[in-house]
């Protein structure tokens, strides 16, 4: 039965790799890899081999087997051979249409929703006195809604300055992170997204979203390890970024092994 189900993962894999499964598909393949990680050990050795045919190299199994790490499982060495035999056969064999670079460019966020901003809900009784740092931060909310980011940032970085609450640095925070991604400045955004996940009174939701739109700011900075850590945490929230940040990890994997190969 156990030798069953490897034959039908290894299938499941070949015809990953041949661009075959529906999205669906990919999607439960990949929540395998996440479970069984030496499942993920034998995508990435039949990822290596093919990329090896595809430069007209001869794999050099010794080597291979010992720096791959490929965990034995029965009976899937010798289906690995043999694979690699036949591939090395085979002529014309058909690899990926667009690059794996190319193909992860496509789902990084380009911008993030405006509608992700968040501002201070402002409640007062008739004896109570607004909170100006909170009329503050939603004034400098419209002005980002207006379109107007710069001034929206030199508004919120002024804010940093002044004695906020853990509840207004974490809006204050979010949203400057959100303004420097959306105008290109990656690098701030990935510092204010990092603090906003690490701050102890930050909600799972707030967590999750500032994990996502994290690892979207190193991807963007072609730092794919730190990415792909935060999008594993995203991932594991079990929240709204989960099956987004699934697909970019299929993407960054791929990746990742490409690059190691080249």
């Amino acid at each position: 039965m156990k030798k069953q189900k490897n034959i039908e993962f290894i299938t499941q894999i070949d015809q990953y790799i041949k661009g075959n499964l529906s999205q669906v598909e990919i999607d439960e393949l990949w929540k395998k890899f996440l479970r069984n990680p030496e499942y993920y050990h034998l995508f990435e050795a039949e990822l290596h081999l093919r990329n090896l045919i595809k430069k007209g190299e001869k794999p050099d199994f010794n080597k291979f087997t010992k720096e791959s790490k490929i965990i034995e499982v029965s009976g899937i060495r010798s289906w690995l051979y043999a694979t690699a035999a036949a591939i090395i056969i085979v002529i014309g064999f058909q690899f990926f249409s667009i690059s794996e670079k190319d193909s992860l460019n496509i789902i990084i966020l380009s911008s993030i929703d405006l509608s992700e901003l968040a501002g201070i809900d402002v409640y007062r009784s008739n004896e109570e006195v607004l909170d100006e740092l909170d009329l503050a931060i939603n004034e400098a909310l419209v002005t980002a809604y207006m379109d107007d980011s710069n001034l929206a940032i030199s508004h919120y970085s002024q804010l940093l300055d002044q004695p906020l609450s853990a509840r207004q640095k974490l809006k204050v925070e979010m949203n400057l992170g959100i303004l420097h991604y959306n105008t290109g400045n990656y690098d701030e955004a990935a510092y204010f997204f990092n603090s906003v996940s690490m701050n102890t009174s930050t909600d799972v939701h707030d967590q999750e979203k500032s994990l996502w739109f994290l690892g979207n700011s190193y991807l963007q900075l072609g730092d794919l390890e730190n990415g792909r850590k935060s999008l594993l945490q995203v991932h594991s929230l079990s929240g709204r970024f989960q099956q987004p940040a699934l697909a970019l990890l299929q993407k960054i994997d791929i990746q990742i092994i490409y690059n190691s190969n080249d």
